[in-house]
């Protein structure tokens, strides 16, 4: 199976899933992520702002914020390049490209290498930590050559242990789902 034809079935899965499954393990997956060791340390993290097809990422967002961390936001600004945008709330954060939630293209532009924690959006991944994204290579070309921590999230139900990957695709050392986190060290 490639990539598109993954990226389809998951996607159709999604409307699967119910409300409540959603809340619940959107709710243990931002629990996970702000007990890690690597959040715990960290000073500035990127987080991405989920879709309605991704896990609901707003109360990590504002988590993040009251432990007064740096908060970056992706910002796409070409086809397949982000930048890491610094916010300091929700409310600096509009509608986008790609109907995405994003920080304007004129907040505060923090490097990447002042990224010391990430979280990272997927449509599946698996327990070692290989991704599939939408497919435009943002994520791949932002952490290539970064050695940052971070964590892919996904829903258990969601994740497929077969995920056919090319030899640009970044794997994550870190995975956290409702279930539990999985480290790939």
């Amino acid at each position: 199976m490639n990539k598109a034809e993954l990226r389809k079935i998951i996607m159709r899965s999604l409307g699967d899933l119910t409300e409540p499954y959603k809340n619940t393990a959107d709710a243990k997956i931002t629990e996970s992520i702000i007990a890690l060791p690597e959040y715990k340390d960290s000073t500035t993290v990127f987080c991405f702002a989920g879709t309605s097809d991704e896990i609901d990422t707003s109360e990590l967002i504002d988590k993040m914020l009251s432990d007064n961390k740096t908060v970056c936001v992706p910002l796409c600004t070409e086809p397949g390049i982000m930048q890491a945008r610094k916010i300091t709330s929700r409310d600096d954060l509009s509608e986008g490209k790609f109907g995405i939630m994003e920080p304007g293209s004129d907040t505060e532009l923090i490097a990447r290498d002042a990224i010391d924690f990430a979280v990272i959006p997927c449509v599946t991944c698996n327990k070692r930590g290989q991704r599939l994204g939408h497919g435009g290579g943002y994520y791949d070309r932002f952490f290539e050559d970064l050695e940052t921590a971070a964590a892919v999230i996904c829903r258990e139900e969601t994740m497929t242990a077969a995920i056919p990957t090319d030899a640009h695709d970044i794997t994550f050392k870190i995975v956290v789902s409702e279930r539990g986190t999985y480290r790939n060290d």
